[in-house]
């Protein structure tokens, strides 16, 4: 049956449209490529029968949906114009603006669903994690069960502080039945054995006997009063009287609080002193009247002598004529006897009772300070504190002059709510700084290289402290001395050095 030929009426499904009230199920058959619409095979409805399926349909790619139609310029167009531009070539199918007189997939009804970005899901796996994560340290951590630390290097610094004691290796030497006491060493010079220290007057001493010869001495001076306003020619003597006037000003200036030596200062206006007085008997030695002067001196201190004794110095060290009465109670042969509260007590001033029998009548002399190692008891206030025994620290003794020495760790004891350290020091040459100080306040400093390990890791075994070491053979404890704790971590000095080392792993308890 050939198709009618002519133009062709549009087909309602050409735009789109279904045909208006169909008989029966149609379908349309598409042109197969390469024939003309005009010239050659149209196409048109065809009524179904009942049961029948429809023609197999030679399928062309044009008709996909996805295709893009090339576009064929109009007669006569040329690129650029209105209504043509030329296509690029299509690389792959895409999906284009469908025009009307194009097929397109009818719509289902059903909402297309955009997917959204995954963020909930990433949350929720960092989520557990994090859990996994904790659970995981708090059953590590958690007491009772099996968890191990690691030893790590630290450097411990620390400073503490109390009431310290100083004692010193000296000697008091007194005498029974003293009247008077003349000084001749220097107070705080440095003696050697042999050198007289000072004179001593017994109490056969009449106070008679010194104001004789105070009034000889009183005669002396008032003469050479009036030789010397005789002497106004003399410039000699005119000097040394200015040199002594000098050197008394400058000694009064110094009690009024200017920077100087008093002792010093003392030493040169005796000289001055002693000059212009030798000068005195050079000048006028056929003067009567002076040279009985100066014979009647002369007798009364012959006289005096008679109850008079001369101490001299029995070992070498620093002299001093003021003492406090602990230097027999308290010295470098028993202050490691003396408990925290004793301590205390001689702190605040208290001798203690030795025992010793004190005689009537004695009068200290002097004190001998031998150049020797001496001691400090310190009060410690921080009392959590462990010292340790052996270990060298910086002592600082606040007093007048600070001082700074190197102080030695020999024991400590803890009692009654007190932390006594007893130290040792070696420094002699620091002697002078502390020649008068028996109480004060003092800071101990210390800076060392120690281990450190979780305090958890401290393990008491048969009463020593201790840690757990976790080696490839196995599991060992060995001994250590804890410096310091805070309850998170403690520095360690083990007992057998070389055994505990940085990075060994440590079980904790």
């Amino acid at each position: 049956m050939q198709p009618p030929q002519g133009p062709q009426q549009p087909s309602e499904y050409q735009y789109g449209y279904p045909p208006s009230q169909p008989a029966a199920p149609q379908w349309t058959q598409m042109p197969v490529p390469g024939q003309d619409m005009q010239g050659g095979m149209g196409y048109a409805p065809q009524q179904a029968m009942p049961g029948q399926v429809p023609p197999p349909a030679q399928l062309d790619p044009s008709l996909m949906p996805g295709y893009a139609q090339p576009q064929t310029p109009p007669q006569g167009a040329q690129p650029g114009q209105m209504g043509y531009a030329p296509q690029q070539p299509q690389q792959h199918f895409q999906q284009p603006a469908s025009p009307k007189n194009q097929y397109q997939a009818p719509k289902t009804g059903m909402p297309i669903v955009k997917k959204k970005a995954g963020r909930g899901v990433y949350i929720a796996v960092a989520a557990v994690v994090v859990i996994f994560a904790l659970v995981a340290v708090l059953m590590m951590l958690s007491p009772g069960q099996v968890a191990y630390g690691y030893v790590e290097s630290g450097s411990l610094s620390g400073r503490y502080t109390g009431d310290a004691v100083i004692v010193r290796n000296e000697t008091v030497y007194a005498q029974q039945g003293v009247s008077q006491i003349d000084y001749v060493a220097e107070e705080g010079a440095y003696v050697n054995r042999g050198n007289e220290v000072a004179t001593i007057y017994t109490s056969g001493f009449s106070a008679k006997e010194w104001t004789t010869l105070s009034n000889y001495r009183s005669q002396i001076k008032e003469y050479h009063k009036k030789l010397i306003e005789d002497a106004t020619t003399d410039t000699k003597l005119l000097s040394l009287m200015t040199k002594v006037k000098d050197r008394a000003m400058e000694a009064q200036q110094l009690v009024q609080g200017q920077q100087g030596s008093l002792s010093s200062q003392e030493v040169l206006l005796s000289s001055a002193m002693q000059e212009r007085q030798i000068y005195m008997k050079q000048k006028y030695p056929d003067d009567q009247k002076l040279v009985r002067l100066y014979d009647d001196e002369n007798t009364q201190l012959q006289r005096i002598s008679t109850w008079t004794k001369q101490y001299a110095a029995t070992a070498n060290g620093l002299v001093s004529f003021y003492t406090d009465g602990f230097e027999t109670a308290l010295n470098m042969t028993n202050y490691g006897d003396y408990t925290p509260a004793q301590v205390r007590t001689m702190y605040k001033g208290t001798v203690p009772d030795t025992g010793e029998t004190v005689q009537r009548n004695m009068v200290p002399i002097y004190r001998l300070v031998r150049q020797e190692p001496w001691a400090v008891l310190m009060l410690c206030n921080e009392q959590e504190w462990t010292p340790v025994t052996g270990r060298s620290y910086k002592l600082l003794i606040e007093s007048f002059d600070n001082t700074i020495v190197d102080a030695t760790v020999e024991s400590f004891t803890r009692s009654g709510g007190e932390l006594l350290v007893r130290l040792k020091v070696n420094n002699t040459s620091a002697l002078s700084n502390v020649l008068y100080i028996r109480d004060c306040q003092v800071q101990l400093g210390e800076s060392v290289n120690t281990l450190k390990v979780p305090s958890r890791a401290i393990h008491i075994q048969n009463g020593r402290k201790g840690v757990v070491m976790s080696t490839e053979g196995g599991e060992y404890w060995t001994g250590v001395e804890v410096i310091s704790d805070d309850g998170t971590e403690a520095y360690v000095i083990p007992e057998n050095s070389g055994v505990l080392y940085e990075g060994l792993r440590v079980r904790l308890f």
